[in-house]
């Protein structure tokens, strides 16, 4: 079995133009005579690669705390696309009953394209860009997928997955009233687990 880590660093990685800067500082040194290490992080819940949860843009749509292990953990789909994706491009790459699809490259979402995304009644959408849309096309999109109850994983790192079927672990950690959250993702296909304070994402191959 191969496993694909599919998160960012946290520090290291890009951040959303407004949005808080990640930091560490030390609270505990075992070097300051402190018999152990502690350290205190403070970031958004968008830092990194993060999960979208629907409340992010719909008043009354699910927080983390609600997001199930069943829609975040299972078969994923992963598919190479670049440049904006309408329909048409992604009518002949996603699977019939699909219901957790990755994206590897440069891509932006059209609103057409979320919108046939919508009707196929996807668990989870994941990107690799920090937006699933363009600035002028953001609360719309993400309005559309959100919606129906989907999540959206931004800012993935998919350059060793090749396309292809994976199991994929992204479970949420239990925090209460939070429109999103940081994650760790790996794939075998595609796996993600809880990892400390954040999520990690793994892809594994069946």
């Amino acid at each position: 079995m191969k496993l694909y880590d599919i998160t960012r660093e946290l520090f290291s990685t890009a951040i959303y133009p407004g949005d808080p800067v990640p930091a560490a500082e030390p609270v505990n040194e075992i070097r300051k005579g402190d018999a152990f290490n502690l350290t205190r992080i403070t970031l958004g819940t968008h830092s990194g690669t993060h999960m979208d949860a629907p409340w992010h843009f719909i008043p009354e749509g699910k927080t983390i705390e609600e997001i199930t292990l069943e829609q975040t953990i299972g078969p994923c789909h992963v598919v190479a696309l670049e440049g904006k994706v309408t329909r048409e491009m992604l009518e002949p790459v996603v699977p019939k009953g699909c219901e957790r699809l990755l994206i590897q490259g440069e891509i932006e979402l059209t609103c057409e394209g979320a919108g046939y995304l919508a009707e196929k009644r996807l668990q989870l959408l994941g990107v690799e860009g920090m937006n699933v849309g363009s600035e002028e096309t953001c609360t719309e999109i993400h309005r559309t997928l959100l919606g129906t109850g989907m999540v959206i994983l931004e800012n993935l790192d998919m350059s060793k997955a090749a396309p292809g079927q994976y199991v994929l672990v992204a479970a949420p950690l239990r925090m209460k009233v939070m429109e999103g959250e940081n994650l760790h993702l790996t794939p075998k296909c595609e796996t993600a687990s809880a990892s400390g304070n954040g999520r990690k994402l793994v892809l594994f191959d069946l």
